[in-house]
């Protein structure tokens, strides 16, 4: 059939970026803008380039690898086991660019066209674009609620710590999700980027229950403050890390082996970074809900304040607008799961302290207004 000028069903299916609308808000304010809308931080990572030895340059500039650059797979594979609690080989490991680019060849690997894929809600938002552009259903379901299974569905998606809410699930969540996965023959693809920012309960990957059945995601990106460099990784079942090994090799053939490097520069030497940045996030959090006039629960782990706007009205893009044009970005509700309008996402990680402060001045000047 002839296609032109028509496009495809998932280039079309696909949302735009979420910030489209309170950008032009934006535009109008003259003075600082305060991005809270970002999942990013304001530290320096443990591990920079220009720290990275250069000696033996020749791999630099060949193509790496599939898999990962070999220093850093065998480093992954101890810390999988050490601090995860997940026993795989280098045959269970694959490198990414970022985690989104690991998600995403997974989703391909465990779903066909026409799949349902469980979203546990609120999600990450690009997930649902993951889906959607692979031909993929995205199918929303209460992030404490019932798993809705049907004939197509192929795989439930968790964050946890969760992205936007920094909800963590606990031995009775983890044990449903495991339970339901396997009474029905599901795959379980867990992300677990925020792993070292829990902050009032013990992180527990999903695959210490289900190592068969679980696809489990990490980036250097949220852990080290690399997000610049792009690298994450996949862990799971050899078949399957297989499967993504091939997808990935089809899409970026392999991961810059500098920036693999730097990632494990700051593996071996990010303890005390993480031991730091935990506390810093941690008054974050603190120090951004007491300001905040605005509900929003305490999360136990991740970065961001799940802020409520219900009482300003369903929608909060108005409140949001009203936010930008004062010089502040945060995340619409919305992109996070369809019936979550009321509220937004407020990083309380990616400004420096006064900043935060200040712009969460500014949110409750503008709500004092409504």
């Amino acid at each position: 059939m002839a296609r032109f000028p028509s496009l495809s069903t998932a280039g079309n299916a696909v949302p735009a970026s979420i910030f489209a609308r309170l950008r032009e808000h934006l535009a109008r304010f003259e003075g600082d803008v305060i991005p809270l809308q970002i999942g990013d931080t304001h530290l320096s990572p443990p591990a920079a380039l220009p720290d990275v030895p250069w000696t033996d340059p020749a791999d630099l500039y060949a193509y790496g690898a599939p898999g990962g650059w070999a220093p850093l797979v065998e480093a992954l594979v101890t810390k999988a086991r050490t601090k995860n609690g997940i026993d795989v080989t280098a045959a269970g490991v694959q490198i990414a660019v970022g985690a989104t680019h690991a998600l995403s060849c997974a989703v391909q690997a465990l779903c066909d066209r026409g799949d349902e894929l469980v979203l546990l809600t609120p999600h990450w938002p690009l997930i649902k674009g993951i889906a959607l552009a692979h031909d993929v259903v995205p199918v929303e379901v209460p992030f404490w609620g019932d798993i809705a299974v049907t004939p197509r569905t192929a795989a439930i998606y968790v964050a946890t710590p969760n992205n936007p809410d920094g909800a963590m699930l606990d031995a009775a969540a983890r044990e449903r999700i495991v339970a339901t996965a396997c009474a029905h023959d599901l795959w379980i693809l867990s992300d677990e980027v925020y792993e070292d920012y829990g902050y009032d309960a013990e992180h527990v990957s999903l695959a210490t229950l289900a190592p068969e059945r679980t696809i489990t995601v990490f980036s250097f990106a949220k852990s080290y403050a690399q997000a610049g460099l792009r690298v994450g990784y996949a862990l799971g079942p050899d078949a399957a890390i297989a499967a993504i090994r091939k997808l990935v090799n089809h899409s970026v053939y392999n991961v810059p082996v500098a920036m693999q490097r730097a990632a494990l520069a700051a593996l071996r030497d990010g303890d005390a970074f993480l031991t730091g940045a935990r506390a810093r996030y941690r008054a974050a959090r603190d120090r951004a809900r007491a300001r905040l006039h605005a509900p929003a629960d305490r999360p136990p782990g991740g970065a961001y304040l799940w802020v409520d706007f219900s009482r300003w009205g369903a929608d909060c893009m108005p409140v949001l607008e009203k936010i930008a044009a004062a010089g502040v970005l945060l995340a619409p509700g919305w992109a996070f799961g369809d019936a979550c309008g009321s509220h937004a996402r407020l990083c309380f990680t990616g400004v420096a302290e006064e900043r935060l402060d200040e712009g969460i001045d500014r949110i409750n000047r503008v709500l004092a207004t409504l």
